[in-house]
């Protein structure tokens, strides 16, 4: 096929473009900076541009189009918008979030209503307000524009993405424990928390899955493990040799649901599995952030 991505310069991109180039495809990647790894074939521009999308859909001619970055309504409205100036729509991928459902608003004190059971599938309740962001990220405007207006649209709810040369989910805990601190405390709730995750690579792996399908389809995508924070703690010292006391009776509070998808759909209709060993992942990530602190330039490819 021949694939337009929309972004997908950063965390997860690169690891996409290339599975679409090992499977033969023909990949084109619309970007602000124009320097995508792997893409023989870069656009640049702002995917806000109407002119800059026309003229990436113009040249890719998508047999596919993968959007790595729809935030916002306006977001997808101009994708829409674009599409019927080509004069074609083709099967569309958007990459959504776990953020869409209830419990994330729960969470963040901006959904009434009782507690939503975990795991959370695709039916699940959704907000019905606007998340703590507000319109500046709107992944539930996204999917109701794009499943309204698209015959052949895919939406990956994805959770948490982790793995090198990312460390925002690792920083807060592995800071603490290279700076030789030999207890970290969490609040009980805290500690119970969980939330899925995705190791980068195994989400492009989804994404991949889901390019050029037909029909409209929502999927979850997480790992089948959803740890507590204590245990991501646990996971993350046992990367780095930490040998200090992980302890869940601190002060404060903490989030009073969980955030945890199933992703059995994507698994039996698209045979989604881990190509990636999630706790390589990890290790991975954990070197590389340890090697940084210590100003050591490290270099690993891809």
């Amino acid at each position: 096929m021949r694939v337009l991505m929309i972004g997908g310069t950063a965390l997860t991109g690169p690891y996409l473009i290339r599975e679409l180039l090992g499977r033969g495809d023909e990949v084109f990647v619309l970007s602000r900076t124009g320097r995508p790894l792997f893409c023989e074939t870069p656009l640049r521009g702002d995917r806000r541009d109407p002119e800059a999308l026309g003229a990436a859909l113009a040249a890719a001619r998508p047999d596919a189009v993968v959007d790595m970055v729809p935030f916002t309504a306006a977001d997808a409205e101009g994708l829409l918008d674009a599409l019927a100036r080509h004069g074609r729509a083709p099967p569309v991928v958007a990459c959504s979030s776990l953020d869409v459902y209830a419990a994330y608003g729960r969470i963040h004190g901006t959904e009434p209503g009782p507690a939503q059971a975990c795991p959370i599938p695709e039916t699940g309740r959704l907000r019905t307000r606007l998340g703590p962001e507000g319109a500046a990220y709107d992944k539930l405007s996204v999917e109701r524009l794009l499943a309204g207006g698209l015959p052949d649209v895919t939406l990956l709810r994805l959770p948490a993405i982790y793995g090198w040369p990312d460390a925002s989910r690792l920083a807060p805990y592995l800071d603490v424990m290279l700076d030789g601190a030999r207890e970290i405390t969490l609040s009980p709730a805290r500690a119970r928390f969980r939330f899925s995750r995705a190791l980068h690579k195994n989400a492009a792996h989804g994404l991949a899955l889901a390019a050029g399908r037909r029909g409209r389809r929502v999927y979850n995508l997480a790992e089948p493990n959803a740890f507590n924070e204590a245990e991501w703690v646990a996971r993350i010292a046992a990367c780095c040799g930490w040998r200090g006391r992980v302890r869940a009776d601190g002060p404060g509070e903490g989030p009073v649901q969980d955030l945890t998808a199933c992703s059995a759909l994507i698994r039996d209709e698209l045979g989604y599995s881990e190509l990636h060993e999630p706790g390589a992942g990890l290790a991975e990530a954990v070197a590389f952030h340890a090697w940084q602190r210590r100003g050591i330039a490290y270099v690993k490819g891809y």
